[in-house]
């Protein structure tokens, strides 16, 4: 129980962060998904099913309060990036540093992609700008990320 309330706490901070620090840290048209951060260091620290749960209600919450025409365009990708990186939970210790960064590129890598594809699903959109969204959000939040796991350890959860 504790521990839901604590991320629960962590998704309450997220939000405001999401809604004012991320167009202020934007590159283009493309900001910075705290959330999609924070999710990344929750499913690492407590595994699979907290990533799930946390990914799905945190993209839900996105979906709600951003684009009611696209319910799911967020719960999905992140949902799926939660229980991705929630497999690192017990696996730290096994990996090289450079490994987990890779595996921590290519699941906010897929995120980028299945969230691209279902917000420009139907729309004539080139597909050379759909592509450069994907690799700016990608490397954005994968360098973030990355960033701070020197700052902040991923630590395999002990409970």
């Amino acid at each position: 129980m504790a521990t839901a309330l604590k991320l629960l706490l962590v998704l309450v901070v997220a939000f405001p962060a999401q809604l004012y620090l991320a167009p202020l840290l934007r590159i283009g048209n493309i900001r910075p998904d705290f959330i999609l951060i924070i999710l990344v260091f929750v499913s690492s620290r407590y595994g699979r099913m907290a990533g799930i749960l946390l990914g799905f209600a945190a993209g839900l919450s996105q979906d709600v309060t951003g684009s009611l025409s696209l319910l799911g365009a967020n719960a999905l990708p992140k949902s799926i990036v939660g229980y991705t990186v929630g497999t690192l939970n017990g696996n730290l210790t096994v990996w090289t540093s450079r490994v987990i960064n890779l595996y921590i590129f290519g699941s906010i890598l897929g995120h980028a992609i299945i969230y691209q594809v279902i917000m420009v699903q139907g729309l004539a959109a080139p597909m050379g700008k759909v592509m450069n969204n994907i690799l700016l959000e990608a490397l954005m939040s994968s360098v973030m990320v990355i960033g701070m796991r020197y700052i902040i350890p991923l630590v395999a959860s002990k409970e």
